[in-house]
């Protein structure tokens, strides 16, 4: 049976007909501040897994810097010269202070970079909807997002000179540092669950470990899959793990930098705390 019969058949006026015929406008909604539509959640975590990337890139190349320079002056010796004009915590401040500096001139230029695209490219489609997408956060995300970074990136860094003080030579650095590569390893695999599955409970647990947080609970954040509480008790953590890593740093560094074994990496570290604690 033909539509023109049906329509006899029922009666159906011209003005009900053209009721019947209109499309059904659909158009996404947020249902409250803190939802994101389908569509923002896959723009969302496809950024995420960039900038996860880029935070994963920074963190091997930086505690590479530091562990191998570190190890390099020991194995060569100049260790002993150096501490002989100097103390210890001086030079470890002084090397800790020239590589955030780098770290964050670095950082503010890739920002310049991203600014100047904005800027140059906000008449675009493309641009205006990233600018309208991030309007849809908090402002004060942005910070939170930069002091995940960079305290995450710190975290790294103070572990990898620690690890770089109690490597014998610069040979045997790439060995003390496995352990520490796997945890950014999973830090940053964990961030590609997060980014797919902000509320797996491996990802909620793993958000609050200070190794994977920088990267998991930024992904959570991002996707708005986490309240203002727990990211704050996230950063809570990551602050004082880091302070906690600054103190074994300065305490550990003396005796690790005149210290020359190849027990390795475990048995290597039982050696320091002993000299610690004697200090």
């Amino acid at each position: 049976m033909t539509l023109q019969q049906k329509i006899k058949e029922y009666n159906i006026t011209e003005k009900q007909l053209a009721s019947l015929t209109t499309p059904v406008p659909i158009k996404n909604e947020l249902l409250s501040n803190d939802q994101l539509t389908n569509s923002q959640k896959e723009a969302m975590s496809a950024a995420i897994l960039m900038l996860t990337l880029v935070i994963f890139i920074f963190v091997m190349s930086y505690a590479s810097i530091v562990a191998s320079e570190i190890a390099n002056e020991k194995g060569t010796r100049i260790m002993e010269i150096i501490l002989s004009s100097v103390s210890s915590t001086t030079h470890l401040m002084a090397k800790l202070t020239a590589i955030l500096l780098m770290l964050l001139t670095q950082i503010a230029f890739y920002g310049l970079c991203i600014a100047v695209v904005m800027i140059g490219g906000k008449n675009t489609e493309m641009i205006q909807g990233i600018l309208d997408q991030l309007a849809q956060f908090p402002t004060y995300y942005l910070i939170l997002n930069i002091l995940f970074v960079v305290l995450g990136l710190l975290l790294y860094i103070l572990l990898s000179a620690i690890i770089g003080s109690m490597a014998p030579n610069v040979e045997t650095v790439s060995q003390f540092m496995y352990p520490m590569t796997m945890f950014a390893i999973i830090g940053y695999w964990g961030s590609i669950a997060a980014a797919n599955a902000p509320n797996n409970m491996l990802v909620v647990i793993g958000s609050y470990v200070p190794t994977f947080s920088p990267m998991m609970m930024l992904a959570r954040m991002d996707l708005l899959a986490v309240d203002a509480t727990g990211i704050f008790i996230s950063l809570g953590i990551l602050v004082l793990t880091n302070a906690l890593a600054f103190w074994l740093a300065i305490r550990l560094y003396r005796g690790n930098v005149l210290l020359y074994t190849n027990d390795g990496l475990f048995k290597t570290w039982k050696t320091s705390l002993k000299y610690a604690k004697r200090d």
